[in-house]
């Protein structure tokens, strides 16, 4: 409704703020400390990365930047470098390292710990839930020392919340469960309810300059603004950490003996991801899923699950009752 009302007023004004933007920018702000602030909007989070490389090089003077295999963080040349093989493009200045489940933490750390030892390396980028790749959530030791390692080498920390943040794992942004605080953080996705817009939002240590080209044809338009003042103002009116809580105990309730099937379940909140063995095939799944009213997301051997907050439980467990029943009609058939 605000996005029709917002189309039928001004939808489109160039680089020329508006109240809607700007009453869009403050209700963004009350979720973080004073000492981070918006630096722009953006329309997709692949815009949002794009951004926070230009800040991390800015600011630090450095070119190097470390991703994690794994870690989805857009589809650009760039920023699908940072965890992902790119064979479009050679980016001498990108670094992605092992990560989970490959490695252990421990592992890992000594990774990031020589990578950094080389001084050049402008940002650390981590997503806190691999939500393309399994759905592994880091130990907070583990976030804590990639946070300090930055720290004591002059890297920035950037926190890719675009998938998980606004309480889709239950509190408000999983990077504060792992105990960091990020001189950068992305945001999008249920920040709009649907509405394409992303977010990033810096620590005011960092001002941004012109020179960052901060900004973009559709950037903060009147139309996404109002889509993310509405939807945070409903996240304020209901209590969003319980909502997601109940979420989480249907999920776990209803999925979890999809192990015996050798079926992984891994996620948080309204945050699943169901890791199928190699007998079953992704494809098969989801055409009998789909096929019983349930819309799921597959990548690779993964589905994810990923529930609105606002559906009923009657909804979610009889979801839960198809994806049981897809994966055990594929195990029979694998017999």
């Amino acid at each position: 409704r605000a996005v029709t009302l917002q189309l039928d007023a001004l939808w489109g004004t160039g680089a020329v703020p508006t109240r809607v933007g700007n009453e869009a920018r403050a209700a963004v702000e009350e979720f973080f400390p004073p000492s981070h602030g918006l630096a722009v909007f953006y329309s997709t989070g692949m815009e949002a990365v794009e951004f926070a490389l230009r800040v991390a090089r800015q600011v630090t003077g450095k070119k190097g930047v470390v991703g994690f295999n794994g870690c989805m963080h857009g589809k650009s040349m760039a920023t699908a470098r940072l965890g992902w093989p790119n064979a479009l493009a050679t980016l001498p200045d990108f670094h992605s390292l092992p990560y989970l489940p490959e490695r252990s933490e421990g592992e890992i750390l000594e990774s990031v710990r020589s990578t950094l030892a080389t001084e050049s390396i402008a940002a650390v980028f981590l997503e806190p839930l691999l939500g393309s790749r399994g759905g592994y959530i880091p130990s907070r030791p583990f976030a804590e020392q990639v946070s300090s390692l930055c720290a004591e080498r002059g890297s920035l920390l950037i926190v890719d919340e675009i998938f998980t943040g606004f309480f889709r794992t239950g509190s408000p942004f999983l990077h504060r469960e792992l105990g960091l605080t990020p001189d950068i953080v992305l945001i999008g996705k249920a920040m709009g309810n649907g509405f394409p817009v992303s977010g990033v939002v810096v620590d005011r240590r960092h001002p941004i300059a012109g020179s960052m080209l901060p900004g973009s044809t559709f950037a903060g338009n009147p139309l996404a603004a109002s889509a993310v003042l509405a939807t945070l103002r409903e996240m304020r009116a209901h209590d969003m950490p319980a909502k997601v809580h109940r979420i989480e105990e249907v999920i776990l309730a209803g999925l979890n003996g999809l192990t015996e099937l050798g079926v992984a379940l891994r996620g948080k909140g309204a945050l699943w991801i169901l890791e199928l063995p190699t007998s079953m095939r992704v494809r098969d799944v989801m055409a009998h899923i789909l096929q019983h009213g349930v819309i799921m997301s597959p990548t690779a051997n993964y589905i994810r699950l990923l529930p609105s907050a606002t559906i009923t439980i009657e909804h979610l467990t009889d979801a839960c009752r198809i994806i049981r029943e897809a994966c055990r009609a594929q195990r029979d058939i694998g017999r």
